[in-house]
């Protein structure tokens, strides 16, 4: 039975989105699931200051504050900047710390006014108020996820490096929020690892990032987005960085890890902060990122569309289900490679179906942060 014209247009169109799906997983996205990191020879620990600033938080730094005092590394200290926070207890607790460790530095500002929005003016005071030039963010409810954490992060301080972008992950809980949450933060994270090996860096996560202090200062500081109330660290690091001075960190070790899972409209705010930051990235980055998503929803509406164009053409059918079946293994094989190296099996069985919600939910994202972009701009 030969196939109708509008059941091969149909299968034409689902097969260029699918090729171009392809190329995302094997080119793209494969450049990070594949990837071999080399291990640095001869590194020698060099000083690191780890900056946290923290906002009515402090009793989430108290937990963690012992996990980054045991870090197995030489010459580090801790910044702690009081971001204006109104928990005095855990803040009194936190100075007793400093009395017992010496390489606990506080800057307070409780008193202190800004026209910023966000944590900017607190990042940029921790960054000037700190004794080393090699700085590691991180934030108050973010524990390592090994002793070794401090100590892998610095080795990538080479080869020129001036940027190195690590991953930080969700506590796993048991339950689908949970699983919601670690899928978004896999794709997130290998997207921009890939990005970055690919020398096309547009985001870091301010939960794990470090960088030398002379590169902040090249690029002013926060200064020209201070409006922003989300997503600065986003746009200092694609602006900072080049195809020589960025690396990824990818390591178990090197991990931080939420230790409080975040409410829904918190992380929905977060999300739609991304796609609203987006326009202040390279029109090449604009477009790649845009892409995959548009191309992402139109797989599954072109395989809709072309199974019922040809449920009478066992030929097109076929053809059809053989192209879609090419495709999801695909997601199982790139994506499943990236979910091991980052310590997150547990959502390899649910990949087809979150890949199917947020094809659709991703465009209700960048809807919203076109109609509330006053909340963050």
């Amino acid at each position: 039975m030969q196939i109708t014209t509008v059941a091969l247009a149909v299968l034409i169109l689902f097969g260029v989105v699918t090729l171009i799906q392809l190329v995302y997983y094997y080119i793209i996205y494969g450049r990070f699931a594949f990837f071999r990191k080399k291990n640095p020879l001869g590194f020698r620990d060099i000083p690191v200051s780890v900056v946290v600033v923290v906002r009515d938080d402090a009793s989430q730094l108290l937990q963690t504050l012992p996990y980054l005092l045991e870090q197995q590394y030489s010459f580090f200290e801790i910044v702690v900047v009081n971001d204006r926070s109104r928990d005095e207890h855990s803040l009194l607790a936190i100075q007793e710390y400093k009395e017992r460790y010496p390489n606990i530095k506080i800057v307070d500002l409780s008193t202190a006014v800004s026209t910023s929005r966000g944590k900017k003016m607190a990042i940029s005071m921790g960054i000037k108020c700190a004794t080393y030039d090699h700085i590691l963010l991180t934030s108050p409810n973010c524990k390592p996820a090994s002793k070794l954490w401090l100590s892998q992060m610095a080795q990538n301080f080479q080869f020129q490096h001036k940027i190195v972008l690590g991953y930080n992950t969700f506590d796993k809980k048991k339950g689908p929020y949970s699983h919601f949450l670690h899928y978004d933060n896999l794709i997130n994270a290998v997207q921009y690892f890939s990005h970055a090996l690919l020398h096309t860096t547009y985001r870091g996560d301010l939960n794990n990032v470090a960088f030398v202090r002379p590169l902040f200062y090249q690029q002013k500081g926060f200064i020209a987005y201070n409006h922003l109330l989300y997503g600065e660290e986003d746009i200092f690091i694609h602006r900072a960085s080049n195809k020589n001075n960025t690396t990824i960190e990818f390591s178990p070790d090197a991990a931080t890890i939420r230790q409080h899972t975040p409410q829904y409209r918190y992380w929905r705010l977060h999300k739609v902060s991304l796609f609203f930051t987006r326009k202040y990235n390279s029109f090449k980055n604009r477009c790649l990122l845009s892409l995959y998503e548009l191309t992402n929803l139109l797989f599954y509406v072109c395989l809709t569309l072309s199974i019922l164009a040809s449920l009478h053409q066992p030929i097109a059918l076929y053809i059809t289900l053989g192209i879609a079946l090419v495709r999801i293994i695909s997601l199982y094989v790139v994506m499943g490679v990236s979910a091991k190296k980052l310590q997150e099996k547990q959502i390899i069985p649910y990949f087809l179906f979150y890949d199917i919600l947020f094809s659709l939910l991703n465009p209700l994202y960048w809807l919203s942060a076109k109609l509330n972009h006053k909340k963050i701009a």
